[in-house]
């Protein structure tokens, strides 16, 4: 199989979107993100303004990966979302910070 852009544009990421309410001199607007894609996110003011700039912010990271052959993740991977040293587990003991 050639993972190339159309197959990735094509995979189902999680995606988190929420609405910034007015605050101040500040307008409401819509903020969405992949979670698997570190750095792509995107604005809007509206739902489909972020949602037409999420899908060409998650073409260009797709197109730059491609083209310096790194790592894409797939979707449910998130493992590069936080740095290990933030990473928690919670046992039935309790929570174990570790250092990976």
């Amino acid at each position: 199989m050639n993972k190339d852009i159309a197959y990735y544009m094509a995979r189902s990421y999680n995606f988190i979107a929420e609405y910034v309410p007015e605050s101040n001199n500040r307008s409401g607007y819509y903020f969405g993100l992949i979670e698997e894609l570190p750095g792509c996110h995107a604005f809007g003011a509206s739902f489909v303004e972020m949602l037409k700039s999420i899908e060409y912010v998650k073409k260009v990271y797709f197109e730059s990966r491609l083209k310096n052959s790194e790592y894409i993740p797939e979707p449910g991977d998130i493992s590069l979302r936080h740095p290990p040293s933030i990473r928690i587990q919670i046992s039935g003991d309790g929570i174990d910070t570790t250092d990976e």
